[in-house]
């Protein structure tokens, strides 16, 4: 009866793991005096004598605890589940118990293995039996009625060993058990062999023997070998033991120390271990694969419509030693290792299967795209290699993981344009300007699917605005686009902004993408613009002017092309060339200016399909040579100037106002009777032309004399004067900041004496 009551309590505290620690003022430890492990090899030892380990408990709680009682504070029972087995009663713990042990005091405690005599119910051999050792607080309840009321507890694995041979082995089978093929490192086990005699002992050969291939190491010992007598000290050796696998199976080896009987030198004898392990490894690989194929090692789902499924499914074999449980499997993102998006298990592998070696078994995966995207995942099954006594495998062994890949397919209808502006169109019928107007834009399939376009459509429609399309109902392939015409109809008679929404909207069925345009034009009537040159412009001789062509600046932006011809006296002036910088054609894409004998200047400009002329109140500075010849001024004018919108050629009418280019008669009369010896008055040329930041340019007076040098604008406004003094003879260099200056066409004049001449620049970004 009383091993019946045993054997209930080793069944209720081993099918428990409970270690509480006290939280008030310290803590309690329990712990071998010679290992910190909780298993503790007490050695071997012969009948007649006995082997003890001592345990210390260490009370830092602040209260006093007790151990003993009953079983819930101190147990020695059985390690194996063989009812038979008595290995316990060979255990004997203090005599003292139960013990109260005092707050800050240490307290030892001893443990004793005395071995009965060898019987069928107590062999000889290795006995390994669990003791548990608990603290318990007697204020609450003495002793205690559950584990719950033990503050500390720990459990600790005994081993001891029984022999009446006169040399033992500690070990009669060491076991490797299973280790993975390679292992991450090499494992050892160690081999006690002990002399039990009260006479020295020499083992006079060792033999290793081993399986085919099997490899397992035995460390190279000197013999013979001398063990001293039982109890010396020096009654053991120990033998080391590797073992590194690189083929899959069973390994075994036996050791066998061969000695002569210290009570019989004639009588030779042995004892043995035998050693064995096995080379295991753990492969699932895909066996098929329905509804999908492997590409570039990943099961490709390939192209699947948004919002709809696809599922595969995927069979694998265990193709390894070792049999195959699952402890969690999920779908990952390849890159986060976050949960998929994509992905979803649908048919999991069975988590209470074992799938043992060469079985098969499958798993589904359905695949349903949220967006226009390839999306890359991993189904990754963690087995149940950590709960198991495998060894040397490495961390990778513990996941099987499967790469996927697919790619969700949906339109993508873009435009290079949000808005399509129109801009100023000539209504009414206006003579010379066509009836309809018309554009191409660019209609953009930036997805990996077809678009399918029907009823494109104008909100207002046709013809309640004057807008128009022609094709409603088309395809664009992935990654390409489509050219789609609009029309202003030029029903329209009303002077103002005319609005209306072009609608372009995907049939994909799983997602609609549209496209909203807004369409504007206003409509106008041919403007007056006024187009001018200076109203006098003075020069000297043999020096060069720069006359500026003046325009409206609100008005020059509706325009795109401006022709003319200008007349001026060839015997005065002579065109060199023309400055666009800073006016309102320096982004003109055509800019043609040609000069014929008799004094006509024929221009063309005109800007890009998409572009209008620049705000700007210069619309082009025209540069000529000048020189004195019979005559002494030279007239300036436009005769037939037009500016066109890119389709009505006369969208302004132009009001003209010519100029005189006049030269100082008086400056003109002097340069010609002055001889040269005593110097010239030179205003240089100022440089660099354009200008961004500084301006340079040099200036001469050949005697003392008053000079001004002053700027103006194309205009004609005063801004600043740079000389305003009497100044001795020389050659001056100025150096001036344009910094403060905003951007357009300047003019310097020196006035020194009888002489005066102007030169121009240009203030650039």
């Amino acid at each position: 009866m009383w091993l019946k009551r045993i054997n209930l309590y080793i069944l209720v505290i081993f099918s428990q793991i409970w270690t509480v620690e006290l939280s008030s003022q310290g803590k309690i430890l329990i712990f071998n005096e010679y290992t910190s492990s909780d298993t503790v090899d007490m050695g071997m030892c012969v009948v007649g004598d006995s082997l003890e380990t001592y345990f210390n408990i260490i009370n830092n709680s602040g209260k006093i605890l007790k151990i003993g009682g009953n079983d819930y504070t101190y147990l020695i029972g059985r390690a194996v589940d063989d009812p038979d087995n008595l290995d316990f009663l060979e255990f004997f713990g203090p005599r003292d118990l139960p013990r109260l042990i005092d707050t800050n005091v240490n307290s030892l405690f001893t443990i004793k293995y005395i071995p009965f005599s060898p019987s069928p119910l107590f062999p000889e051999g290795k006995k390994i039996v669990k003791l548990w050792l608990g603290l318990f607080d007697p204020q609450t309840n003495d002793p205690p009625t559950s584990l719950k009321e033990i503050v500390k507890g720990r459990e600790f694995t005994l081993i001891a060993r029984k022999s009446a041979k006169e040399l033992d082995v500690y070990e009669n089978v060491l076991d490797f058990d299973s280790v993975w093929v390679p292992p991450t490192d090499t494992l050892y086990k160690f081999l006690v062999v002990q002399n039990n005699t009260k006479s020295k002992l020499v083992v006079d050969t060792i033999l290793f023997y081993r399986s085919i291939n099997a490899e397992i190491r035995l460390q190279k010992t000197s013999i013979p070998l001398t063990f001293d007598e039982y109890r010396s000290g020096d009654e053991r050796h120990t033998f080391k033991i590797s073992y590194y696998p690189t083929n899959l199976g069973r390994d075994t080896a036996v050791v066998r120390f061969v000695y002569s009987s210290p009570s019989n030198p004639d009588t030779v004898k042995s004892i043995q271990t035998v050693i064995r392990g096995v080379g295991v490894t753990q492969k699932i690989k895909i066996h098929t694969i329905e509804n999908a194929e492997i590409v570039a090692g990943f099961i490709d789902f390939g192209n699947v419509p948004i919002d709809t499924s696809k599922v595969v499914k995927v069979l694998i074999q265990n193709s390894g030693n070792l049999p195959f449980a699952v402890l969690k499997q999920e779908v990952l993102n390849f890159y986060t290792n976050t949960p998929s998006t994509g992905f979803k298990l649908i048919d999991s592998l069975q988590g209470d299967k074992v799938l043992m070696p060469t079985e098969l078994d499958s798993f589904k995966i359905v695949f349903t795209p949220t967006q226009r995207d390839t999306f890359l995942a991993k189904v990754k099954f963690t087995s149940d290699l950590s709960r198991r006594k495998i060894f040397g495998y490495p961390d990778s062994a513990r996941e099987v993981v499967f790469y996927i890949r697919g790619v969700g397919l949906a339109p993508k209808l873009t435009s290079e344009v949000d808005s399509l502006d129109f801009g100023n169109i000539i209504v009414n019928d206006v003579q010379g300007c066509p009836t309809i107007r018309d554009t191409v834009i660019r209609i953009t399939n930036a997805g990996n699917y077809v678009v399918q376009v029907q009823n494109a459509k104008i909100e207002p429609p046709y013809p309640q605005t004057p807008f128009r399309i022609f094709e409603e109902n088309f395809e664009i392939p992935p990654y390409s686009n489509k050219s789609l015409r609009i029309v202003f109809d030029s029903i329209a008679r009303n002077v103002g902004p005319y609005e209306a929404t072009l609608i372009i909207t995907s049939s994909f069925s799983k997602i609609r993408d549209t496209l909203l345009i807004k369409l504007k034009a206003n409509g106008v009537l041919p403007d007056p613009m006024k187009i001018a040159f200076p109203s006098e412009i003075n020069f000297k001789p043999n020096s060069s002017v720069s006359i500026p062509i003046l325009v409206e600046k609100s008005k020059i932006t509706r325009i795109k092309e401006y022709a003319d011809t200008i007349l001026f006296n060839p015997r005065t002036l002579v065109y060199t060339n023309a400055t666009v910088a800073s006016t309102a054609s320096a982004r003109a894409e055509l800019l043609e200016i040609r000069q014929n004998p008799a004094g006509l200047l024929s221009i063309n400009i005109s800007t890009k399909w998409n572009e209008f002329f620049l705000p700007s109140d210069t619309l082009i500075v025209l540069n000529f040579n000048t020189f004195l010849g019979n005559e002494i001024e030279s007239r300036i004018e436009f005769l037939s100037p037009r500016f066109g919108d890119g389709v009505c050629p006369r969208a302004l009418t132009p009001v003209a106002q010519s100029s005189l280019v006049r030269i100082d008669s008086l400056c003109g009369l002097a340069y010609k009777l002055f001889d040269g010896k005593g110097g010239f008055f030179r205003l240089g040329n100022p440089n660099p032309n354009p200008a961004e930041n500084v301006l340079n340019f040099d200036f001469v007076v050949p005697f003392e004399t008053h000079t001004r040098i002053t700027l103006y604008d194309t205009y004609g406004n005063y801004i600043s004067s740079f000389v305003d003094d009497v100044i001795a003879p020389g050659e001056y260099s100025l150096h001036f900041p344009l910094d403060k200056l905003p951007l357009g066409t300047y003019f310097i004049k020196m006035n020194s004496g009888i002489f005066q001449e102007v030169k121009h620049f240009v203030k650039i970004r």
